[in-house]
């Protein structure tokens, strides 16, 4: 059984007042920023000392718990909490990568009225139930007061905004925008579709690159429309294409064409990293094969948008 905490919470500038809080009995936990040496943070002598990190404490004492700082507030609350109720942090919640790089699923299909979606937050949360995800929407029409209601909040373009103007670890401006719908992270999707194809090619993998490299997420899922400026290009960033269909002779045909254009622009690469998902089954059940294929390919000739567009 868990056992009840209560507890006030101090916010102290200098060592001298967090002595005089140890003498009065009055320190349980310390909260300490890795700018402070492990000789340093060594010194102060409290039950549980837990260093906030931006990526990784080279210094951590095994004493010590280290927690990420730059993640959505509720995410470091519950890692405090479990800090505190002698649970040990599960990886996710102190490093941004568990000893590998990030990967980009992109979820795309030309077949419209098939549930795309619906399928990629359902298998968003799927995957975040094991790892740290971060759903994009690249759809020229998300729907406000649909899945997302965040009418008036910040949203992806804004993000971007700030990766074009700020050269600074991005995943500060990500803790403040991210939203979470039943455990997925997402950030709020663009609200008017130009400013979608606005985004040039190179500049969508100069921003996938700092998320993988600079935030939380190990894996960061983009639910691709056909209104970015140069779909190709988009989806040789991506490590697996997730391609819902359904099999009626109208969307077969879509099928069909696409390939075909895979073909005529020598991108049949593209085709190898393609894991295509029959949505004429319940989307439970596609989730599910899904995520399978997903594991059963982890590994087998990935390729990552650092290395560039090969294909």
């Amino acid at each position: 059984m868990r056992k009840e905490i209560s507890a006030g919470v101090r916010i102290c500038s200098s060592p001298t007042m967090i002595d005089k809080l140890i003498e009065a009995g009055q320190v349980q936990v310390l909260l300490v920023s890795e700018d402070i040496p492990y000789e340093e943070r060594r010194q102060i002598r409290v039950k549980k000392r837990i260093v906030l990190t931006r990526q990784h404490c080279a210094d951590l004492g095994t004493e010590e718990q280290e927690l990420r700082k730059y993640q959505p507030a509720d995410r470091l609350a519950a890692g405090i909490l479990q800090v505190c109720q002698d649970d040990p942090l599960p990886v996710s919640y102190t490093k941004g990568r568990t000893g590998r790089r990030g990967r980009i699923l992109g979820v795309y299909s030309p077949i419209h009225r098939i549930g795309k979606t619906a399928f990629a937050l359902k298998l968003g949360r799927m995957l975040a139930q094991r790892e740290n995800v971060l759903y994009l929407n690249l759809e020229a029409y998300a729907g406000i007061g649909g899945y997302f209601h965040d009418g008036d909040e910040q949203d992806l373009s804004h993000l971007l905004y700030y990766a074009r103007q700020d050269n600074s670890d991005i995943s500060v401006r990500i803790s403040a925008i991210v939203r979470q719908m039943g455990g997925l992270d997402y950030v709020p999707p663009m609200k008017v579709w130009t400013d979608i194809k606005s985004v040039e090619a190179d500049e969508w993998e100069h921003f996938l690159k700092r998320l993988v490299r600079q935030s939380v997420y190990e894996t960061i899922l983009l639910d691709i429309g056909d209104v970015v400026s140069d779909l190709f290009a988009m989806l040789r960033l991506c490590d697996w294409i997730l391609f819902p269909y359904t099999g009626d002779v109208y969307a077969r045909a879509k099928l069909e064409q696409y390939q075909y254009m895979l073909k005529a622009f020598r991108l049949q690469k593209l085709d190898v990293r393609t894991i295509y998902i029959n949505m004429d089954k319940p989307v439970r059940q596609a989730v599910r094969d899904a995520a399978d294929e997903l594991r059963k390919r982890t590994g087998k000739g990935k390729r990552h948008a650092e290395g560039g567009g090969t294909s």
